[in-house]
């Protein structure tokens, strides 16, 4: 890396020399300098500095091993991380595998649709029974689209079967939107009931 560095600023010298300031500017410099006063004289301290022992050399060496291995790995770990989560090999391998354009499709409605079901869950903290009624309906969607993904590599017009389970999908999204609104007119109803009340 030093040796590429140092033939870029050889080979590159006389582009680099093409911006100099020019001589008044440094006249203009060394007339806003303060008067040069006289040098002082600092008298020579003598101190003796041993070697580091070579036993703490190799500990600070292993050191420095260790904290370039942690960030290694994780940079490597954070790479894979935003490889997987923007092509969706990791939430639907079959799909990426037989059809790249609609993994990232995939990808998306299943992140939006676990963010719904959290939004849901915290919605109805309150009263489980109705997120319980509600799951219903998502669960046999889901199964549904398990069944599809299953049968997407033996399937021969895979095409048509991933676009069955985008639809899918987008069904879950529809049926979670509905849920969720549902949920809100029955707490602002609520809402609105106590504002009568006081």
């Amino acid at each position: 890396m030093k040796d590429k560095l140092q033939r870029f600023v050889r080979d590159n010298r006389e582009a680099f020399d093409v911006y100099e300031p020019s001589d008044d500017l440094w006249n203009r410099l060394n007339q806003q300098l303060p008067a040069e006063e006289a040098p002082k004289v600092v008298p020579e301290v003598t101190a003796t500095v041993s070697a580091p022992s070579p036993f703490k050399q190799a500990w600070r060496n292993l050191n420095w091993r260790i904290a370039a291995s942690i960030a290694l790995v994780i940079g490597l770990g954070w790479v894979g991380y935003r490889v997987n989560q923007n092509y969706g090999i990791t939430e639907a391998p079959e799909v990426a595998l037989s059809n790249p354009t609609f993994a990232k499709q995939v990808s998306q409605y299943t992140q939006l649709i676990d963010t719904k079901r959290d939004e849901l869950r915290q919605m109805t903290e309150s009263n489980p029974n109705l997120y319980k009624e509600f799951a219903v309906e998502l669960d046999q969607l889901e199964r549904s689209y398990q069944n599809l993904k299953s049968d997407l590599p033996k399937n021969p017009n895979q095409e048509v079967v991933i676009q069955a389970m985008i639809q899918n999908l987008q069904w879950q999204i529809d049926l979670l939107n509905q849920q969720l609104d549902i949920i809100q007119r029955i707490k602002n109803k609520n809402n609105h009931a106590n504002d009568k009340i006081m």
